[in-house]
């Protein structure tokens, strides 16, 4: 019996009997799910027909975090990425199973990290669901402090005649520093009766997606309005359009307003821009109208799942992270080229197992965190629709 079966076996042991009506309300909510899919399924063969055939299917995707493969496994239809697993090789999987194995049965002290081919593909699986690491420009470093130069001001130059100096040049040299110390990532509580009833790979299947998402949601917060990191586009982008109050920002989102922000960027700097906002906000973008021709301004793309198209011709991205409505220094939209924005990144993704803090409620907590901090390149790279209290 490999590692992974004895951790399957393993988590059965360390359940304890619990009568929660919160198990069987998780338990109803899948059940609708199935019954949804199955319905959609008996309606569309020829779908169902493609994702029997995806199943168990090698895909590799090269990410901007790296190439990495991933199995076809599942059949969510609104978010397909749901069904990538990680695909290591056997040894690393069951490596990473027995060291969780470990963390349940010896003192917790932290020793047992998964192996980095494991973490790495835990950063890829984040990937999928991250704007900002699927996006951004990533640094991947073995230190938690570094330093990278940047352009400052630009040369002054003029014209003079031979036999008269020009101006001097006066270039100066900017600087982005990069402090990774600490962690940016969450947990994740599981009933052990869940993770004792269900039929299916406990960590490959449901651990690890919703881990990986989680940190991946985390990272795109940090962009956005940071926490931990060294600078965000709430601060360092150029604030274009900017409101004042709820009711104000409720109504900013005109034609006039975003067409202001989409030449407030250095478009002549050889950037590619891309929108950023939450999904309401898209809502009301769609709603809108050119003051001159009456045709919609929104162009969609069609695909399987999610929101696609363009604004003004570049790129939507929606992302949770953003609010519709933010606090007073929040911005609710933001325009720039996501290239502009570094996150360097000190190892993987780190995922750790403790079965003892709530082990009395037959609860275990999967814990997944990154090293991680950010900068902005330039403030001219990211203009916004920013709220801005009077």
């Amino acid at each position: 019996m490999d590692n992974r079966e004895l951790l399957k076996g393993l988590l059965k042991e360390v359940m304890e009997e619990k009568d929660s009506k919160e198990i069987d309300e998780i338990k109803a909510k899948a059940a609708k799910v199935e019954e949804d899919t199955a319905k959609l399924f008996e309606e569309n063969k020829e779908l169902k027909a493609k994702y029997d055939a995806l199943q168990n299917k090698e895909i590799t995707l090269k990410q901007n975090t790296g190439t990495h493969k991933y199995m076809f496994k599942g059949y969510d239809v609104n978010r397909p990425t749901r069904n990538f697993r990680i695909d290591v090789p056997k040894e690393v999987g069951d490596q990473a199973a027995l060291y969780i194995r470990k963390a349940l049965t010896e003192s917790n002290t932290g020793a047992y990290a998964v192996p980095v081919e494991y973490s790495n593909a835990l950063l890829g699986l984040a990937e999928l669901s991250s704007v900002g690491l699927a996006k951004c420009r990533i640094l991947q470093v073995g230190t938690s402090s570094i330093k990278i130069p940047t352009k400052g001001d630009r040369a002054t130059v003029d014209t003079q005649a031979f036999g008269t100096a020009n101006a001097a040049a006066a270039t100066t040299l900017g600087q982005l520093t990069f402090t990774i110390d600490k962690r940016i990532g969450s947990y994740e509580t599981i009933y052990n009766d869940v993770l004792a009833d269900m039929n299916f790979d406990v960590v490959g299947q449901f651990v690890e997606p919703v881990m990986a998402e989680a940190i991946g949601q985390a990272i795109d917060t940090e962009i956005i309005k940071k926490t931990e990191f060294t600078t965000d586009i709430s601060a360092g982008g150029t604030a274009t359009v900017t409101v004042s109050g709820t009711v104000a920002m409720a109504a900013a989102i005109t034609y006039a307003n975003l067409v202001s922000i989409a030449y407030a960027v250095e478009l002549e700097r050889g950037l590619q821009p891309e929108w950023f906002m939450p999904r309401a906000a898209l809502k009301d973008v769609v709603g809108l109208v050119s003051s001159t021709t009456g045709s919609p301004i929104f162009n969609p793309v069609p695909i399987s799942a999610g929101a696609g198209g363009t604004l003004l011709g570049y790129p939507i991205n929606i992302m949770p992270a953003m609010l519709n409505v933010p606090a007073n220094g929040g911005i609710r939209m933001a325009f720039g080229d996501p290239k502009q924005y570094i996150i360097a990144i000190n190892g993987g993704v780190v995922f750790q197992v403790n079965p003892y803090v709530s082990m009395k409620e037959g609860i275990t907590q999967f814990i997944g965190y990154i090293r991680a901090d950010g900068n902005i390149v330039a403030a001219g790279a990211f203009s916004t629709l920013k709220r801005v209290d009077a």
